[in-house]
């Protein structure tokens, strides 16, 4: 027997000797990658600011990011997911100690030969048994180095979830205000299509107009009408959308809207090495990548021998008040098993995982370039945005003045309706057209800072904190009496 085992272990030996017992199929290192010194679309190569929902400057969003850090049902969910992370890293590290289980029995029994005996048997018994594997080739110590890193993706992943529940939120907040001003814009055309055409029907019983311009201004006030209930719709729609982020029911009412904010201060950007410690779905996929290889150590290793100690102690006993009283019966074995054959099981499985390691390597680079692209185009529409931007407040002030003027031309017989109709449609255009590109602006800041891996205010991380620390069924006005 222990020739037998002694050969075996010299086969192992042999195996881990020729394959070599640490194995990794990584091939790439971020922080030797050759990466450009600076953006290729014109930014400022300072730090990035380790808060943008501070540079933002405004309280109310920030109010409603720290609500939703706290009642967001999916956020809810990744933390769940973190929380079964940590209690498979208490699984893993189990597998390093031996396990120790107590058994008690009871028995009872009747043969033929008992029926001499007067009746049926009962035994007791009980015992203590200890089962453990030793790490030769840290297997074992592998499988927690898995576990660890399975967390510490995870917990990425949670930071990657809050910022892009932040970003979200800012998002629809933003297009919520959009909603409000473009539906304000046309309500107010509303009321000046009506003014309008009161004018017009009053002249035309006067004798002073036609009756093809009343039928004009009457479509024309249909239509706007038509376009406010359109309107409407869109802004309730857009109040339940971020309703739902808030984890509020929603019922799509909101009041007390502020007008959409202007930016004025640039963004500093620093330098494209940094999305690699900033962003945390970039650290998230490389942790998987990490667990991976890990886990193809773990199917390396497979092939190795194992070692098993067993120990057990125990007593049995006709009468419970008898048990261990007498000498003990006890038992220690260990034994040592090596694959030999199995159909080639165990090297498909280290090739699967090796393939797995490959697997993740593209795909953590391909998230790495197209987090690079995010960062280029953003910036690169930054600019586009406030030339547009610009350009639609002068044509927004030039339209308005060919509106007013077209009108009173109008009244005084110097120019058909048509023009007047011109006119206002050049108007709503550009100021319909300046309150999108204002929301693409503010959508577009809200993205970069995304792409760049931005943080949050340090008010919202310490409300968020605390939220995460309560249950589940507690309201957010329970986070801000324990703030206080």
């Amino acid at each position: 027997m222990f020739s037998t085992a002694k050969r075996l272990i010299q086969l192992g030996c042999m195996t881990w000797l020729a394959t070599g017992c640490a194995t990794s199929g990584i091939g790439i290192e971020p922080d030797s990658m050759a990466l450009p010194e600076r953006w290729q679309s014109p930014s400022n190569t300072s730090a990035v600011s380790p808060g943008w929902l501070d540079e933002l400057d405004d309280p109310a969003l920030a109010s409603l990011v720290a609500e939703g850090l706290a009642n967001n049902h999916q956020l809810a969910a990744q933390r769940a997911l973190v929380r079964q992370s940590e209690q498979g890293l208490i699984i893993a590290g189990a597998d390093l100690y031996p396990e120790l289980d107590l058994s008690l029995d009871i028995s009872r029994s009747r043969q033929a030969v008992d029926r001499a005996v007067g009746g049926p048997q009962t035994s007791y018994g009980i015992g203590l048994d200890l089962g453990w594997e030793l790490d030769l080739w840290g297997k074992l110590s592998d499988g927690q180095r898995q576990a660890n890193l399975t967390l510490a993706a995870r917990r990425a992943e949670l930071d990657a979830a809050r910022l892009d529940l932040a970003s979200d939120l800012a998002n629809a907040w933003y297009e919520l205000l959009a909603t409000e001003q473009q539906l304000a814009l046309f309500s107010r055309r509303l009321h000046n299509l009506e003014q309008n055409l009161e004018v017009i029907e009053s002249g035309y019983r006067l004798g002073l107009g036609s009756a093809l311009d009343v039928y004009l201004a009457r479509n024309d006030v249909e239509s706007e009408r038509a376009r406010v209930e359109a309107q409407t719709q869109l802004r309730g729609e857009a109040a339940r959308g971020l309703q739902r982020l808030l984890g509020r029911y929603p019922d799509g009412r909101w009041t007390q809207l502020p007008a959409l904010p202007l930016l004025q201060t640039p963004v500093t950007a620093g330098v494209p090495a940094d999305l690699l410690r900033r962003r945390p779905d970039l650290q998230s996929a490389w942790m998987d990548l990490m667990a991976s290889d890990a886990a193809l150590a773990i199917a390396h290793k497979q092939r190795f021998p194992s070692l098993q100690i067993q120990a057990s102690v125990g007593d049995e006993s006709g009468r419970l008040p008898d048990l261990l009283e007498g000498g003990l019966a006890w038992s220690l074995a260990a034994g040592l098993a090596q694959p030999l054959f199995n159909a080639g099981r165990l090297e498909a499985g280290e090739g699967q995982a090796r393939a797995r390691v490959e697997e993740l390597e593209k795909r953590f680079l391909d998230e790495l370039f197209i987090a690079f692209g995010e960062v280029e185009n953003s910036l690169g529409r930054s600019q586009a945005l406030q030339a547009q931007y610009e350009q639609f407040q002068q044509a927004e002030r030039n339209a308005r003045l060919a509106e007013e003027l077209a009108f009173e031309q109008y009244r005084k017989g110097l120019v058909e309706y048509s023009t007047v109709l011109e006119a206002q449609r050049r108007s709503l255009d550009a100021q319909n057209s300046a309150i999108e590109t204002r929301r693409d602006l503010l959508q577009n800041r809200v993205a970069l800072y995304r792409a760049l891996g931005g943080g949050l205010g340090n008010e919202v991380r310490d409300v968020a904190t605390l939220a995460e620390k309560l249950p589940n069924s507690e309201p957010l006005n329970r986070v801000a009496d324990q703030r206080e």
